[in-house]
């Protein structure tokens, strides 16, 4: 994320001759800012000799003009919407003479709540007008968030919105502090939104913003907010890969803040702070991997290598506690008689199966690359086909798989389609035992799913992220799971990034995650090998406890087995290792109450 800084913020000062644009750009400068915005009202004038000094003062001083914004209400009457339409075209030609990347406007308010739903259709209507104008000229029209009386007031209303105006060309600004429940929203909360979640509208858009205005009211000597939850704003930012600028705004008239000649440069100090969070620094064992206790998670000198075949993933253990895992390329699906030490073919022609589990019943549960998930009876051999499509498209490559104790069975899909209209995107999907399909999760609130586990209670879905291409997520993610199967709040759990992410994981007693991952050597990726190879024990708090190295390329994935579940089998490179360990593995389910 990169940092900007608001012209909005020192309008006094400019509206009094005490500062100029160009000593706001030198002021970004010596703050050591990224970027710069513009609000029209700021420009002393706008003719084209004013704009070249100025766009010059942008290039003298590295800086980007971050955004350039406007002040419109499309919710007044009809017959006042071209003065308003006509300071949108004036702004549009600004922006697009100074290279603004896109145009900041507001939707509106209704002028009494009765009209509010009138006043939201006109406003689509000259949105969508002004999205169009714009386009002409490649300029994107951003439109934000706004106040308790607006009529983008929730996140439900800007998705609404956007929906409603359908152009390509509208994107959506993000501002952390003027979503309703939020206490810089301007106005009084009406009686139904006295209790809204300003939290649950930045979730809900998250993924949608490509411009974040970050608010401050009275920042602490540190330069934290205490009015807004900043912690969980970047977090939300940071699950939905959000890269782009988080710009300043300054609004301390009502909250008694500081002058903002002190305070802001606190701000930027706080919000470098934060962002330098986004990502952790290549620190190896000297950072990671400083200070762990691994005995206390595993038993020293345990690992044992077990048999030698190929690439391998997906191990599962049924209760004779035979090992079954899957060889990929040969399209195989194993079995390792654990008393007998003997290694066999369970399967042939697997479908690419990957990840696999035993259900409640003993049954093998596979999800096979090839595009579907099947169950096996063990006594049969009977193969049945649990899930293959989605609103009429089909599956991409099934991956890994895990179930809750209601017998749910939770699913991770990964292919390559970005495009929801070209059918389906990486997602992970429920299925229920009546056997219907439900999605729970997909792109691009995710990137690419990999392996996943609920916690023993069924409180929490942990999801691995793992994408090695640059600048996608590596990390593990953590979701509030409600008793319908459903999920809710959503934290960053373990960041992996720049190094190889977690490919598959398995969870013990006390929700610890026990998470395969990292490489002994580069693959022609843009993971480093920052993330050392082996077993990474992550507690429910986010903090790596252990760490055994593994001794070959690539490992995948792990399950516990064992009488008495302390027996970690681990798929790595061509190898099935097994380790012990202190506590004992989840149970495979709870019995039903």
């Amino acid at each position: 994320m990169k940092i900007s800084n608001y012209s909005l913020n020192y309008s006094s000062l400019l509206a009094k001759g005490q500062m100029d644009l160009f000593e706001f750009l030198t002021l970004c400068r010596e703050m050591d800012t990224d970027g710069a915005s513009l609000h029209v009202n700021n420009l002393p004038e706008t003719g084209t000799s004013f704009l070249k000094r100025l766009r010059r003062a942008y290039l003298d001083q590295g800086l980007s003009i971050s955004m350039f914004s406007v002040s419109t209400n499309f919710g007044r009457p009809v017959d006042q919407h071209e003065a308003e339409l006509a300071k949108a075209r004036e702004a549009i030609r600004v922006a697009t003479f100074l290279g603004a990347p896109l145009l900041r406007v507001f939707a509106g308010s209704p002028p009494t709540e009765p009209e509010r739903q009138a006043a939201f259709d006109r406003s689509v209507a000259s949105v969508r007008r002004v999205c169009v104008e714009a386009a002409e000229v490649g300029l994107p029209i951003g439109l934000q968030n706004h106040n308790h009386g607006a009529l983008c007031r929730t996140g439900d209303d800007v998705l609404r919105f956007i929906k409603q105006v359908d152009h390509p060309n509208l994107t959506f600004i993000l501002d952390s502090g003027q979503f309703a429940g939020s206490p810089g929203a301007s106005g009084e909360a009406p009686a139904e939104l006295r209790d809204a979640d300003y939290l649950d509208s930045i979730r809900k858009t998250a993924s949608i913003a490509r411009y974040v205005r970050v608010k401050f009211y009275a920042p602490r000597a540190d330069g934290s907010e205490p009015g807004i939850d900043y912690d969980q704003v970047f977090n939300i930012l940071r699950s939905v890969h959000y890269e782009s600028f988080v710009d300043i705004v300054y609004e301390p008239s009502r909250h008694g803040g500081d002058d903002l000649r002190t305070a802001i440069p606190r701000v930027v100090g706080f919000l470098r702070s934060k962002i330098h969070t986004d990502r952790p620094a290549p620190t190896g064992a000297v950072g990671r991997y400083a200070g762990l206790n691994t005995e206390r998670f595993i038993e020293p000198q345990s690992v044992r290598a077990l048999p030698r075949v190929t690439f391998l993933e997906g191990p599962a253990v049924d209760r004779a506690g035979n090992v079954f895992f899957t060889n990929i390329p040969a399209q195989r699906i194993l079995k390792w008689d654990v008393s007998e030490g003997k290694l066999s073919v369970f399967r042939e022609n697997s479908n690419a199966a990957n990840g696999l589990l035993f259900d409640r019943q003993g049954r093998l549960l596979a999800c096979e690359g090839d595009g579907r998930v099947t169950r096996t009876d063990m006594a049969t051999g009977r193969i049945s086909v649990l899930a293959d499509a989605y609103k009429g498209h089909p599956l991409g490559g099934p991956n890994d798989l895990t179930a809750d104790s209601r017998g749910r069975i939770y699913f991770t899909s990964r292919l390559s389609n970005r495009d929801p209209a070209k059918g389906n995107v990486n997602a992970v999907y429920r299925i229920d035992p009546d056997g219907s399909i439900v999605r729970v999760l997909a792109w691009p609130d995710i990137d690419m799913p990999n392996g996943i586990v609920t916690a023993p209670d069924d409180t929490t879905l942990y999801l691995i992220d793992a994408d090695g291409a640059a600048d996608r997520a590596r990390r593990v993610r953590a979701y509030a799971l409600k008793p319908d199967g459903t999920t809710g709040d959503e934290r960053l759990l373990y960041d992996f990034y720049p190094g190889r992410s977690g490919d598959g994981m398995a969870i013990d007693a006390e929700s610890n995650l026990y998470v395969a991952a990292g490489l002994h050597r580069r693959r022609g990726s843009s993971e480093t090998l920052d993330t050392r190879p082996g077993m990474h024990v992550i507690s429910p708090a986010g903090k790596l406890l252990a760490f055994v190295e593994t001794p070959e390329d690539t490992i995948t994935n792990c399950t516990f087995g064992g009488p008495d579940l302390r027996t970690l089998y681990v798929t790595c490179g061509k190898m099935l290792l097994s380790m012990r360990t202190r506590i004992p593995g989840k149970a495979a389910y709870r019995p039903e109450a």
